[in-house]
């Protein structure tokens, strides 16, 4: 286990953005001592998956770099550094000190940028120039480490592809969110209507409009049931002008993210909540921040069909798969659940996210590979 372990880099631990957290704390608590080195000047992180491409904000992570370069003496006595997500550039920072080669370096990639950037939210064109870069950067930053972090087996299949040939050994271990953030709750009380709920950040992967096409299906079979939606981001606008050509009755669209308090305030008071539909192969290799929140709380969840939480799914604890890119399938999934909450069923998803997902899953699985070193 790390002697003196060194946190660096200009990273964020947004309340619905866990991961870092997770891992930080984590690794402070297998290490003798921990020395943080962040920006003096805090920023919001690098922020790769806002939806803005990595490249036109590079000149914007100068006043971060120059910061942490001017902290490397914090470094000497380290054995191990963590680099939280999104690692590139820090890993930069570090190998222009020459911290990269004596030192164990383990850094969180948490996704494969190709697939997200180029392939899922498509703001790079595939097999151009700057597709090639990505790809390159990204390989040329990750395989300096030791250890590199990402979140499924799946992922890490597809990671360890762009990285053949270097050092790194790629490990997955669950997306991890704050425990005391995201409680057990009680079941709610079925009455006249289905009371659904989503939150996310709208990228393509969610497949917000299969969302809304669902429930409309279910209107037009005059089921009572009202939808939630929570964020705001890249498919907002065209969900926004599906909406205004045909309303939904029912809609309840907080356009916003909010913070974590208020969503699980919102999901107190739900019946269902959803996960991710759209036919991506990244979506098929993933299992996102909302479905663990949304196991976490206890709540009956229908996502689509991904190799990782089909290995775990089970529909009498509530945990619903249905086909990507299907709203009858989804719509059907919803009526299923509906009848079952009418008969006194309750969900039990907690126990799914305790056995697969939870901290002390997180914890275990880093512990058997630090001590592999």
């Amino acid at each position: 286990m790390p002697q003196r372990l060194a946190v660096f880099g200009a990273y964020s631990d947004h309340d619905l953005y866990q991961r870092n957290r997770i891992l930080v704390n984590l690794l402070t608590e297998l290490s003798d001592e921990t020395v943080h080195i962040r920006p003096q000047a805090r920023s919001a992180g690098h922020g790769f998956s806002s939806g803005k491409t990595l490249f036109p904000r590079i000149g914007k992570l100068l006043r971060d770099v120059g910061s942490l370069w001017s902290q490397r003496a914090l470094l000497k006595d380290c054995d191990t550094i963590f680099v939280p997500y999104p690692a590139y550039i820090d890993i930069l920072v570090l190998w222009i000190c020459g911290q990269t080669r004596h030192k164990r370096v383990i850094a969180d990639a948490f996704l494969e940028l190709h697939s997200t950037v180029v392939e899922d939210r498509k703001l790079i064109p595939e097999k151009s120039v700057r597709a090639y870069l990505l790809t390159a950067f990204q390989r040329f930053t990750l395989g300096k480490a030791d250890i590199v972090l990402i979140d499924t087996a799946e992922q890490a299949a597809l990671l360890r592809r762009f990285l053949a040939g270097t050092a790194a050994r790629v490990v997955d271990v669950p997306v991890g969110i704050d425990e005391r953030l995201w409680p057990r709750l009680s079941p709610h009380r079925y009455t006249n209507s289905l009371e659904v709920v989503f939150w996310g950040t709208f990228i393509p992967l969610h497949g917000v409009d299969l969302i809304v096409e669902a429930v409309r299906i279910l209107q037009l079979q005059n089921f009572p049931v009202n939808l939630t939606l929570i964020g705001d981001g890249q498919t907002a606008d065209t969900v926004a002008a599906q909406l205004l050509l045909q309303p939904l009755a029912g809609l309840t669209w907080y356009r916003d993210l909010l913070d974590v308090a208020k969503i699980v305030d919102v999901a107190r008071g739900s019946d269902v909540v959803l996960g991710v539909f759209s036919k991506s192969r990244k979506a098929g290799d993933v299992v996102p921040y909302k479905v663990h929140q949304s196991l976490a709380l206890n709540r009956p969840l229908v996502t689509r069909k991904a190799t990782p939480v089909s290995r775990i799914a089970d529909q009498t604890k509530g945990l619903y798969l249905v086909p990507p890119g299907d709203s009858v399938a989804l719509a059907n999934a919803l009526r299923e659940i509906a009848d079952r909450l009418k008969m006194g069923w309750n969900a039990s998803t907690r126990d799914i996210y305790e056995e697969h997902f939870a901290n002390s899953v997180i914890a275990a699985r880093i512990k058997v590979e630090l001590a592999r070193q």
